[in-house]
């Protein structure tokens, strides 16, 4: 299964089904949640930034201050939607991305 975690951008949910994107551009359907795989990745590559998204480390291409001290994220290639970084994780989130 490590090969799916090599390829991929983010993991994200979408009308209450679960998807990986990966580095070329194309979203797959998955089996379980995104609680399950936050549950069996690997916390130093993967951060739950909100309910929606799983991103990885090396898909972050920009971070820009957001309104009520969020962060937005800009992953390569992703640009499906916004990815916000919850209020209640900012912190966390960059002490993971430092």
């Amino acid at each position: 299964m490590k090969p799916i975690f090599e390829c991929n951008l983010c993991f994200y949910s979408e009308n209450k089904a679960t998807y990986i994107h990966t580095k070329e551009n194309r979203s797959y359907l998955l089996d379980h949640s995104l609680e399950h795989w936050n549950g069996h990745l690997d916390p130093v590559l993967f951060f739950r930034v909100n309910r929606t998204f799983i991103v990885h480390v090396n898909a972050i291409k920009d971070i820009i201050s957001y309104t009520n001290s969020r962060l937005k994220l800009i992953l390569r290639p992703y640009s499906e939607s916004e990815i916000i970084v919850s209020r209640e994780r900012v912190k966390d989130f960059k002490n993971w991305i430092d």
